[in-house]
């Protein structure tokens, strides 16, 4: 940098700098202070919003006690349109599919886990939904379709449960050699569970595996 040699050039020197960098400086300044401040104002909308879903669905459950199972089911769809596919939208589609399997209603029940399948991102969430899905699409007597549903990956902590729900699908499917496939896969994964599915590949003996 220059060395002056007396404070006049010095002040002359600023500014000149400054005639010629103050705008560029100034207006980074409020750039900055604009990006600071948005971004902060953006964090409290967000805690704001959270905190509202938050009440939202805590009074969503407190109806559910309350209110006409119909009724209820008509406010949890109220509350998961309006949820912007969050976690309390889909933790109130799980509840309104379980609202709609004690009254019957299987296809409702359907639609909400099918909804949660396509919403969740949770690892977890997806696995137990996936889950709970296949197991009502099979008490309904929808094969293929459960089948479709066990397609998707789970965590390796759901493999065994997801090819045990897969083997009991498959030999109610009058598929032997697939259902034994799929058990002897749940059984190299499994913990607790192995007893049962021990019992149930020696049911298939007989068969040979794909």
């Amino acid at each position: 940098m220059e060395i002056y040699s007396s404070e006049e050039q010095q002040v002359e020197a600023i500014k000149r700098f400054w005639q010629q960098y103050g705008k560029a400086i100034l207006g980074g300044v409020v750039l900055g202070l604009a990006v600071l401040y948005g971004f902060r104002f953006y964090q409290a909308e967000q805690r704001s919003q959270a905190e509202q879903a938050s009440s939202r669905f805590t009074q969503l459950v407190e109806q559910r006690a309350d209110a006409a199972s119909e009724d209820w089911l008509a406010q949890a769809q109220g509350f998961i349109d309006a949820g912007n596919k969050d976690h309390y939208a889909v933790m109130a589609a799980l509840l309104a599919a379980k609202e709609a399997v004690a009254l019957a209603q299987y296809d409702k029940a359907q639609t909400q886990l099918s909804w949660v399948l396509a919403n969740a991102k949770e690892p977890t969430v997806l696995a137990l939904t996936q889950l709970r899905l296949a197991r009502l699409q099979r008490e309904q007597g929808q094969l293929d379709a459960a089948l479709t549903t066990l397609a998707a990956a789970v965590p390796e902590s759901f493999v065994a449960l997801q090819a045990e729900l897969k083997g009991d699908i498959l030999l109610q499917a009058e598929k032997p050699a697939e259902a034994k496939a799929a058990y002897q896969l749940a059984l190299e994964k499994a913990g607790d569970n192995a007893q049962i599915l021990q019992i149930k590949l020696d049911d298939l003996a007989h068969v040979t595996a794909v």
